[in-house]
């Protein structure tokens, strides 16, 4: 059992700090949509507000996976100037021949392309479900647009939190999220196709 969970343990770094902020977001959430019941032309949802409240679950994750202090991998992987922007297809497939066989870097590489590819995945998933009339390239700009940021803050304070701004996380976090799509998309047209 102990086994299954082993490919995870690497991120076991973000837990705390998920915890954390949480911790503070939900409350803040819950808070906000209770006193918008207040207001009589607003009414709630339960299985929307579910929706709405796992959004906000997976958003505070993907700022704790993202934009908190990580020491680890600046050390085993620095971009010079600490941006990146040119696409490498052989960083992208973890295939460059400087990256010796199980060495730490190709680890390293293959950690953080699973990493990027499945953290905007339920992004993917998620978009469609909470805004119901969210078209597919409505979602991928979406996800361009959180994944640049991300990259934008990770440049303007990499001297605090040890992160580099790299394009190819940018493509990884898109593919990511657009895969998420097209499934949600692929399931309501089957859904569709029966119904």
């Amino acid at each position: 059992m102990i086994r299954l969970f082993y490919p995870f343990l690497v991120y076991r770094s973000i837990a705390f700090p998920f915890l954390v902020l949480s911790a503070v977001t939900i409350p803040c959430w819950l808070a906000f949509r209770l006193y918008r019941v207040r207001t009589p032309a607003h009414r709630l949802w339960f299985r929307h507000e579910i929706l709405l409240l796992t959004f906000i679950v997976y958003l505070s994750g993907l700022a704790a996976a993202t934009l908190l202090p990580n020491h680890p991998s600046r050390l085993v992987a620095e971009a010079p100037g600490g941006i990146d922007l040119h696409p490498n297809l052989a960083s992208l497939t973890c295939s460059s021949a400087m990256l010796a066989r199980g060495s730490d870097a190709r680890f390293f590489c293959r950690y953080n392309a699973r990493g990027n590819i499945l953290l905007f995945f339920p992004l993917g998933i998620l978009l469609p479900l909470v805004w119901t009339r969210l078209r597919f390239w409505t979602g991928t700009q979406i996800a361009i647009a959180l994944s640049s940021g991300i990259e934008i803050v990770q440049y303007f304070s990499r001297t605090w939190i040890n992160r580099t701004a790299d394009v190819n996380d940018v493509i990884l976090n898109v593919l990511g999220a657009s895969l998420g799509l097209a499934l949600v998309f692929l399931l309501r047209l089957g859904i569709g196709r029966r119904g």
